[in-house]
């Protein structure tokens, strides 16, 4: 029950990236504090602050690697709301956001490749992979 506002939070982000490619600075901060208050309340404020500093860690990263990528390339990867958005999966669940993340973009790749499309929005594809690994995991 504690993780419901934050999987409101996360279809609506999904829905509003496929259909307008971003994922609004509101609503990508109302994941987070979502994911952040129901990991509190569920697992301690340890637990929430060991996630959020993990989630910060990937954050950083992912944000290094799309900043040189852009540099290098002269061109866009990811886009920085899917950064948001893997931050807020982080501040939930730091494994299962970047298993989601890699296997979201794999089946993103793959989806673009069938259809011949250049390019189409991650969340999407990763808040019901994400969905799947945190059932999965949670019936272990």
């Amino acid at each position: 029950m504690v993780y419901i506002p934050f999987w409101l939070c996360a279809i609506a982000g999904a829905c509003i990236d496929a259909r307008e490619r971003r994922f609004p600075n509101a609503l990508a901060a109302a994941c987070t504090v979502a994911a952040f208050a129901g990991v509190w309340l569920d697992k301690g404020v340890n637990t929430a602050l060991d996630h959020a500093g993990l989630a910060v860690i990937v954050y950083l990263a992912l944000v290094l690697t799309e900043s040189l990528w852009r540099h290098l390339r002269q061109a866009p990867g990811i886009g920085m709301g899917d950064a948001k958005a893997l931050f807020a999966l982080c501040t939930l669940d730091p494994m299962g956001g970047i298993v989601a993340f890699a296997v979201a973009l794999l089946v993103l790749a793959l989806f673009c490749l069938f259809t011949k499309s250049r390019s189409l929005p991650l969340l999407p594809f990763l808040v019901p992979i994400f969905a799947i690994i945190e059932v999965v995991g949670c019936t272990l």
